[in-house]
């Protein structure tokens, strides 16, 4: 494509790599302005709010021979769904050895594993910030949510676990 002027002489052609580049770009302003408007409807209007969220994950069987792994009060990196989501702090830690069922005199008793003797099933909190949206937390563009598989990462370990419960903490 070329440009001429009154005189017929040429003044430049038009690349179609410029003519796309421009067109980019201009679509590009009318949408900031159809978003600036409120004709065009952004992610940032369904946010329902904002809370403080505890979660809680679940690790069974972890092998170490460490027992106190997890420290309340200290910060560990969790990645859900193969999304990072960066540090948190661990709120509360339960752990008991891996126990099995055993029937003795005709009742069920558990009694902690001796062929496991360094496994434990662990109930750990942690504690975020998170947007809430219809469709439930969203915590640093990652949503949070019961069943999510999720790993935590510190100095001395890198282990998986379940998210099994996500509440608001007031």
């Amino acid at each position: 494509m070329s440009l001429i002027d009154q005189n017929g002489k040429l003044l430049g052609k038009i690349n179609v790599i410029d003519f796309t580049v421009a067109a980019v770009i201009v679509l590009g302003v009318l949408g900031v302005f159809l978003v600036q408007s409120g004709a065009q409807v952004t992610s940032g209007k369904v946010v329902e709010g904002e809370s403080d969220i505890r979660i809680t994950i679940q690790i069974p069987n972890l092998k170490t021979l460490d027992s106190k792994l997890f420290e309340p009060g200290k910060k560990t990196s969790i990645t859900i769904r193969n999304q990072p989501r960066g540090e948190v702090l661990i709120d509360k830690v339960q752990f008991a050895p891996v126990r099995i069922t055993l029937a003795a005199g005709g009742k069920p008793q558990a009694v902690p594993d001796l062929a496991q003797s360094n496994s434990y099933d662990y109930l750990i909190a942690l504690k975020d910030h998170a947007k809430i949206t219809a469709d439930g937390y969203v915590t640093e563009g990652v949503k949070v949510k019961v069943g999510l598989p999720i790993e935590l990462e510190g100095f001395k370990y890198r282990v998986y676990g379940k998210i099994v419960n996500v509440e608001a903490v007031q």
